[in-house]
């Protein structure tokens, strides 16, 4: 539709309130989710090819995205993780094709929450508007959803990539080429909050979204900047009159970037908390999200996050109290996922939260991000308590030496204990891995796998060193003699392709640790407990994956066919147990 000046004529007669949001893009299955990332990160090279001479990105990049698609299991065709292995067994061995209309039949993370989507919601609603969420763009009936006539589109980077951002953008203004479209998040933030100080290439190629993003709001808590872009909308005004709004970059009249001035905003947290039982049943799962509290006091060296959220915020025990009742209340949800950056940062408001969930005895079981450093005996018999069965734990490394490097103030031995005190309180944990950071070599890589193989971790999740300016590593780019920027680069003892190629021999290494290859395997926890699966089947179901992905490498013929289906028969037997197959 084309209404010209409808705000002008709408602005005396009504206020207008319907506003949409979009929270995430998530593909219906694994294949098209990690073909569609590793297409992102061709791209993203070929942008940043001419920054460096030295190097042969392009070539690099597609070496390196070579070796990352080696670690997901390729099985009939297709790039699978866990939930879509299932859905190959549940429907009689054959590869299924997905669609929106089916979706709810299959497990698949498209089906997910976004918290970020709720919060936004349950915001906009508190403030007069009328908003409605999608959770997911790629099951959107974006028409249908435009038929309103929104005030504006919201959409959140904070699970979206740019590029993906600027191809729902150009959809949404074909459809509508009236309708702004507004774009914040934790993503916007990183890349545009330096304003003029941003590089230059990315400032140009931030150009080509004129004419399909009205306004980037580049606060990290950019909830108020919202308000007053909407507030402006309703008083009739256009996007080229939002100069006087803090904290947005905007295109003026001749079409060039303009950022406007900046503004901290402050927002308590407490205020951020949820009213569950308010919140419509459509958006809501038997798994849910919860935050108690922001940033992180660490100042690890290859962490952007600290300078995006620099000071630690925390929600008080009654608020958090009172939204975990309103969960409790919905009588459906079977866990709850802290999403929070650091759980157990402080340890005397920790020991707060236990203490609190233990005697409200909640009927879900929760899981969280944790340090190792603070998991000792008095703290993991109070998780167990409350219900804790699954912990993520940034490991990072098995050596002392990468720990230094990366000033993450953990010691092996501390990893060590803690995994194993979990373990003895039936608590599953995981432990992310960086490989190939600055110092990296063959033998500090054994003993990253030597920690997971020694200590009874039960998951691992490997992650590729990633280099950006932003993070303080930056610093030391001439003591290590980093090149590069993103999955493209080499420094004095590695580069991501060899970084890249020993992620792929972390299969064959672990045999009584798993991953879900380039699936975060907490994803895939939480989204099989909500279904119902209990925590020893889950494992299970990972250990028959990672046999059949083993049994690829190794076998042709009869004896490859034997052995596939003797592990999906294990599989099949596993779900039937947990009611997973359908009659």
């Amino acid at each position: 539709m084309h209404e010209g000046n409808r705000f002008d004529m709408l602005a005396p007669i009504m206020k207008r309130s319907e506003v949409l949001i979009i929270a995430m893009d998530q593909p219906l299955d694994s294949d098209a989710q990690i073909r569609g990332k590793m297409a992102n990160l061709e791209r993203r090279a070929a942008r940043q090819s001419a920054r460096f001479a030295n190097l042969d990105f392009n070539a690099i990049q597609r070496e390196v995205n070579r070796n990352l698609l080696r670690l997901p299991l390729l099985f009939s065709g297709k790039y699978m993780g866990m939930p879509d292995l299932m859905n190959y067994i549940r429907a009689g061995r054959k590869v299924r094709t997905i669609e929106p209309e089916n979706v709810s039949s299959y497990y698949s993370f498209a089906n997910g929450f976004t918290l970020n989507g709720i919060f936004l919601f349950q915001y906009l609603r508190k403030n007069g508007y009328e908003p409605s969420l999608v959770q997911n763009y790629s099951l959107a009936d974006l028409p249908k959803a435009l038929e309103k006539n929104p005030l504006a589109v919201c959409i959140s980077s904070t699970f979206l990539y740019l590029d993906d951002i600027k191809e729902i953008a150009s959809r949404i203004k074909a459809i509508d080429s009236d309708v702004p479209v507004i774009v914040g998040g934790t993503l916007a933030k990183k890349v545009l909050g330096g304003g003029w100080d941003v590089a230059p290439q990315t400032l140009e190629w931030i150009s080509g979204f004129k004419g399909k993003v009205d306004a980037f709001v580049i606060e990290g808590h950019g909830e108020l900047t919202l308000l007053k872009l909407l507030e402006c909308l309703q008083r009739g005004n256009r996007a080229h009159e939002f100069k006087d709004i803090p904290n947005l970059l905007i295109f003026d009249d001749s079409g060039k970037i303009f950022f406007t001035h900046r503004e901290e905003e402050q927002v308590l947290l407490d205020d951020t908390a949820i009213a569950w039982s308010e919140i419509p049943r459509k958006y809501l799962r038997n798994t849910l999200s919860v935050i108690t509290s922001q940033g992180c006091q660490y100042r690890c060296r290859f962490c952007t996050y600290h300078r995006l959220y620099p000071k630690v915020r925390y929600k008080s025990v009654e608020a958090l109290r009172d939204e975990l009742r309103q969960i409790q209340g919905l009588g459906f949800v079977r866990h709850v996922r802290f999403a929070d950056d650091n759980f157990t940062a402080n340890g005397k408001r920790l020991i707060s939260v236990l203490d609190m969930m233990r005697e409200e005895g909640f009927d879900f079981k929760w899981s969280a991000f944790a340090r190792a450093s603070s998991l000792s005996s008095e703290v993991v018999p109070r998780m167990q308590e409350s219900g804790c069965e699954f912990l993520n734990m940034g490991i990072e490394s098995g050596s002392r030496v990468i720990l230094k490097n990366m000033d993450k103030r953990l010691d092996p031995d501390q990893a060590f204990n803690a995994i194993r005190l979990l373990g003895e309180h039936g608590i599953q944990t995981l432990g992310g891995v960086i490989i190939g950071y600055p110092g990296e070599t063959r033998e500090t890589f054994q003993e990253t796998v030597d920690l997971i193989k020694k200590s009874g971790m039960n998951y691992y999740h490997p992650y590729l060193f990633y280099y950006s300016k932003d993070m303080l590593v930056h610093e030391d780019r001439k003591k290590f003699e980093i090149d590069g920027v993103g999955w493209v680069w080499r420094h004095k003892t590695m580069d991501s392709v060899e970084a890249s190629r020993l992620m792929t021999e972390m299969i064959g290494l672990i045999d009584q640790g798993f991953t879900d290859g380039q699936q975060k395997t907490w994803e895939t926890f939480k989204l099989l407990r909500g279904e119902g699966y209990s925590t020893e089947s889950i494992l299970r179901l990972h250990r028959l994956k990672r046999d059949l992905q083993v049994a690829q490498d190794g076998k042709t013929g009869e004896a490859l066919d034997l052995e596939v289906s003797a592990i999906l028969d294990r599989m099949e037997a596993v779900m039937r147990a947990n009611h997973g197959m359908p009659e």
